[in-house]
């Protein structure tokens, strides 16, 4: 598998921050590492002495399930705000979700703190330490479904969190509350992370990002351009029912007005990496070829793990497979479209290969 030199040289650069990166987040909770006897002689679990109310545990669970009833309520209007021409209505509701689906997260874990009896965690979530930025249709969510399996890897209470480009004036208090807090497990740290596949495409996200987690990693998914568009009209026009014409029709009005255009713009990746390389170092970012992905699931998240730093680890086979977004449509796509488009982003693609210093063959 190719490997483009964003990843090269990572290990060696990030690699001497490993120790100070775990001192510091540990001085931040007001520790010091334990050394390695005190891990050995450390309970696993320490239990708390006091003996929680039956009645205690109840309540958590009503407040929960009536969170949850909300939450349902809420997704129902979000499902019918999609289909509006308005997207200021989808963007509102979007919202509101997202701020509920935080609050039941908060609740499970207090219930899951009340049954086992340990000592509460603080209610302080942790900051991410890593962000999958996109592409949209690209796998993100499937790699961000495998690497929330992984032991030392904690899922933020949504997979999207929508905040450096839709939430940002909720401020990083609210953010940090889409984390838990960061613990110890077999003697390394666990790392939490997110996945919003609009992020690379937003204008303001990276300098967002830069201001609030400058030293997370990222994550990019980069899948051949042309299939991505087609991919993104069934999933963002047909699938949620704000199809105004057909996909030819689509891609014949965005030529009309290319430089304006999403369906298009979105696919130009080069420049989209450059903004963020204003902000980010080239050894902060991983950039994956999808198609790849898609092929060697377990190949890539290698190579993934190893840029977080994470344990060697292996899924179940049935995981590599299992949420994966595959696309089924009708009809192929138009060979003439298909062929405009590949003319239109050729240009754009050979810059990519250059800038990443590999050739996608797209």
């Amino acid at each position: 598998m190719p490997a483009s030199r964003f990843d090269k040289g990572v290990r060696i650069a990030v690699g001497a921050k490993v120790f100070l990166r775990n001192l510091a987040s540990s001085i931040a909770r007001g520790k010091t590492p334990d050394a390695p006897e005190q891990r050995k002689n450390r309970p696993k679990n320490q239990k708390s002495t006091r003996q929680l109310k039956p009645e205690h545990k109840q309540k958590l669970k009503r407040e929960l399930n009536e969170k949850r009833r909300e939450r349902s309520q809420i997704a129902r209007e979000l499902r019918a705000a999609r289909r509006e021409v308005d997207s200021s209505k989808h963007i509102e509701q979007t919202k509101r979700i997202k701020s509920k689906k935080q609050e039941i997260f908060w609740a499970m874990n207090e219930l899951r703190i009340a049954k086992e009896r340990t000592e509460g965690q603080p209610k302080r979530g942790s900051l991410p330490d890593f962000v999958i930025i996109g592409a949209p249709k690209c796998g993100t969510t499937f790699l961000y479904h495998l690497l929330t399996k992984h032991p030392h890897v904690e899922p933020a209470a949504f997979k999207e969190t929508h905040y450096f480009d839709l939430l940002f004036e909720k401020g990083t208090e609210w953010y940090r509350q889409c984390f838990l807090p960061s613990c110890q497990k077999d003697g390394q740290r666990t790392i939490t992370g997110e996945a919003t596949p609009g992020y690379l495409f937003h204008p303001h996200a990276a300098k967002r990002m830069a201001r609030v987690i400058p030293e997370a990693r990222l994550i990019a998914l980069l899948r051949n351009p042309v299939d991505r568009t087609y991919s993104a009209f069934h999933y963002f026009q047909v699938r949620h029912g704000r199809q105004k014409g057909t996909f030819e029709e689509t891609i014949a009005a965005a030529f009309d007005r290319p430089r304006e255009n999403r369906f298009l713009k979105a696919g130009i990746y080069v420049d989209q990496l450059l903004r963020w390389a204003r902000f980010f170092g080239r050894e902060q970012m991983l950039v994956l070829k999808s198609e790849e992905f898609f092929e060697y699931p377990q190949e890539t998240l290698e190579r993934v793990l190893g840029f977080l730093e994470l344990p060697e680890w292996k899924p179940k086979a049935s995981e590599l497979h299992d949420k994966r977004n595959v696309g089924s449509y009708e009809r192929t796509m138009d060979p003439t479209v298909r062929r405009r488009l590949e003319e239109y982003f050729e240009p754009h693609n050979r810059r990519l290969y250059e800038y990443l210093g590999v050739d996608f063959g797209w």
